[in-house]
């Protein structure tokens, strides 16, 4: 058995390579970009970005309409780079094919509303007379850093709506998965689109650079890294939107449909070999169920088929390293008193492959709750009732997402009410995800901003507000210069008319 790193850096020969995780054999080389090469792109974005701006929402709707139908064209090539990279089957990399298209559609609808001004309609007797408006304009250059598990819909999906919002696009995909985003924007250039969506090659070196050109950031990837961008943007006061990761609990309480439960949890456990943001790593079960949903649970994990043709269910891990955290952490838990009841194991086979696992009796002292594992291992934990159960999910440092299994649905909205996530399923698994209409984002340490939705793309415009008189003014106002008695009072008695109540407001 070989364990390769899907990618490396090679700084001497300038070439970043990129290998096949699931066997470890290579794909090909791509040039190693330096952070010159950055500033040069940023100039070339900056340079067209106005002309973008200048054709208006209904024009860049007309090039990403072109776009989309190239992407629906293109998918099946896109699906078969994204699955050759990523070592996955290739359900997971169609589901980012799919959610662009549907971004495309959602913002082609949206944002001519979301981006027009708007009339504010002033109640303050400091600006009697005055008309305000809204208006929007984009941030000229966004970055994009993107991340290895969901590469295309991680930079080219942050990317769209920037690209509604009249901005300028910079993408810094992963070292590990940069060729989806690379034929992505090979699209771009062939549908002729304005220049003003290009991809940088490199690692942390250029996601700094990244940092430091643009005018506002999106980052998605640990929290460690997160933590840098932050820092290196307070230098410029650049604004973010940071996606860090999760420990996304599962609750099952009595009740519940115990099969669906026991199929979403696998799923939700496992799809993409467990490399999503929003995956299942908790599972909190109530003892009146708890044993039932063991037996459904390690039943199906034992049926899932580890490849990555058309009928597998679960690839191989994408990141090398990640094998070694994957491992690390279910050692620990067996060694501090966790029961495996499948998988715990690396598969002897050439690539990076780690078995379906599932974990029982394991408890808060244990790294595999709390830490993102982000691999194939679903710990599951008996609980007496919802409120222990809801206390222990709440018992950690992130908060992207959860999901509450119940027969009663109003007794599940109650748990939601309770858990500190940014999302809440019901009887489901990463419905908010995939809805572009709703919100997307982490409380804690899980980021800031949100995905889809109307904040999905107006976190990349700046607010400019234009104010007038609407009635012929004379040469001074009653709250200027000079302040005397006779200005304070009648300012005085203006304030009372409008704001007091009865007769406070004659005085009285």
């Amino acid at each position: 058995m070989t364990t390769k790193q899907p990618a490396r850096l090679d700084t001497e020969a300038g070439l970043i390579y990129v290998h096949r995780p699931a066997d470890g054999t290579h794909i090909t080389d791509l040039p190693l970009q330096q952070a010159v090469h950055v500033a040069e792109c940023a100039a070339r974005l900056r340079a067209a970005q106005p002309e973008w701006e200048r054709i208006g929402v209904r024009g860049r709707i007309k090039w990403l309409a072109r776009y989309r139908q190239w992407i629906v064209d293109n998918t099946d090539r896109l699906i078969s780079i994204g699955a050759e990279e990523g070592g996955r089957v290739r359900n997971e990399p169609m589901l980012e094919t799919t959610l662009m298209v549907e971004l495309i559609d959602y913002y082609s609808r949206s944002a001519p509303k979301l981006l027009e001004p708007k009339r504010i309609r002033p109640r303050s007797p400091l600006v009697l007379g005055k008309k305000l408006t809204e208006y929007r304009h984009p941030h000229r250059l966004v970055g994009v850093i993107g991340a290895w598990n969901f590469p295309m819909l991680l930079t080219i999906g942050d990317a769209l709506p920037a690209l509604f919002a009249g901005a300028a696009v910079v993408l810094k995909p992963s070292e590990v998965t940069p060729l989806a985003v690379r034929e992505l924007i090979r699209g771009w250039q062939h549908i002729g689109a304005p220049p003003v969506l290009e991809a940088v090659y490199g690692g942390g070196d250029i996601g700094v650079a990244v940092v430091d050109e643009a005018d506002f950031v999106q980052f998605t990837g640990s929290v460690a890294t997160g933590v840098r961008v932050l820092e290196r943007a307070a230098a410029t006061i650049t604004p973010v939107s940071l996606e860090l990761g999760g420990k996304d609990p599962c609750l099952v309480l009595a009740g519940a449909n115990l099969e669906r439960a026991a199929n979403c949890a696998v799923y939700g456990g496992f799809s993409n070999n467990g490399q999503v943001c929003m995956g299942f790593e908790r599972v909190y079960v109530e003892d009146s169920v708890y044993d039932r949903f063991i037996d459904l649970v390690v039943a199906k994990v034992r049926a899932l088929r580890s490849g990555t043709d058309d009928n597998s269910d679960v690839g191989a891990l994408t990141f090398a390293p990640q094998l070694d955290t994957v491992d690390t952490q279910v050692r620990d838990a067996v060694a501090k008193g966790a029961r495996l009841l499948t998988g715990g194991h690396r598969i002897d086979r050439d690539g990076t492959w780690y078995a379906p696992t599932v974990l029982v009796e394991v408890d808060h002292s244990m790294e595999i709750m709390r830490e993102e594992t982000f691999g194939p291992v679903l710990p599951i934990m008996r609980v007496a009732d919802a409120q222990e159960a809801i206390r222990l999910a709440n018992d950690s440092g992130f908060g992207l997402s959860a999901s509450v299994f119940a027969g009663d649905v109003q007794r599940a909205e109650q748990v939601a009410a309770q858990l500190e996530v940014g999302a809440v399923n019901i009887n489901d698994f990463l419905i908010n995800m995939t809805c572009v209409e709703a919100p997307q984002g982490g409380w804690k340490r899980s980021g800031i901003g949100s995905r889809g939705s109307d904040y999905g793309l107006l976190k990349f415009t700046r607010t400019k507000v234009v104010a007038h008189s609407r009635i012929p003014i004379g040469d001074s106002e009653i709250n200027w210069f000079p302040y005397t008695p006779g200005r304070r009072k009648a300012f005085r008695g203006a304030i009372r008319l409008f704001h007091g109540r009865g007769l406070g407001r004659f005085g009285f």
